[in-house]
């Protein structure tokens, strides 16, 4: 992998990670791997979401998103097994003080990044998008007022309105329940 050749090239790392999944995608029997959902994005550029094969597409892409999302999360957690968890117990093991803990705490992590690579495919969300939104994100960050590091003001909430579903999370998903998935990744 050239990703890995000189140091840790991360977005070069996500690009790799398009064919990475769709070797394992054919492998699997899948119809739409990785590069072929990137197919489809690209032809509904030219011809709009008025293909016979959209919603199909559209609807393995979300399915893979949300299974390599959990997975994601599953490999969290195990990561999180090496972290001492019981503040009030002394000299608890950790992968601080062991290192094959260490060694195993740092593939759990490696797991994390593979799923987010995966996601990040199925999404089809190029290295430069990726790059683009991380540098708005952080942007944003360095200037928000709410900010624990730069900031001086409380952050907004109202845990009322949130339990009613009055935010705007809970927005998102009342369109995407209407909506269903309409949208193509990079629209």
């Amino acid at each position: 992998m050239k990703s890995l050749e000189d140091g840790f090239d991360y977005l070069l790392w996500i690009q790799e990670g398009y064919a990475m999944q769709s070797k394992y995608d054919k492998k699997a029997g899948f119809k739409y791997t990785a590069d072929e959902l990137v197919r489809v994005d690209e032809m509904v550029k030219i011809a709009g979401t008025d293909l016979a094969f959209y919603e199909e597409a559209m609807q393995h892409r979300y399915m893979m998103v949300r299974d390599y999302m959990a997975h994601m999360i599953e490999e969290i957690h195990e990561a999180r097994a090496y972290v001492p968890r019981r503040t009030w117990k002394n000299e608890e093991v950790s992968f601080l003080d062991d290192e094959d803990k260490r060694g195993e705490f740092m593939v759990e992590m490696l797991d994390v990044l593979l799923f987010h690579r995966a996601v990040l495919a199925y999404a089809g969300v190029t290295p430069e998008e990726f790059l683009d939104a991380a540098r708005k994100k952080l942007k944003y960050n360095s200037k928000r007022k709410d900010h624990n590091v730069n900031g001086t003001e409380a952050a907004h909430r109202d845990p009322v309105a949130e339990l009613r579903g009055e935010c705007p999370s809970a927005d998102a998903l009342r369109q995407y329940e209407q909506t269903g998935p309409k949208h193509s990744a990079g629209s």
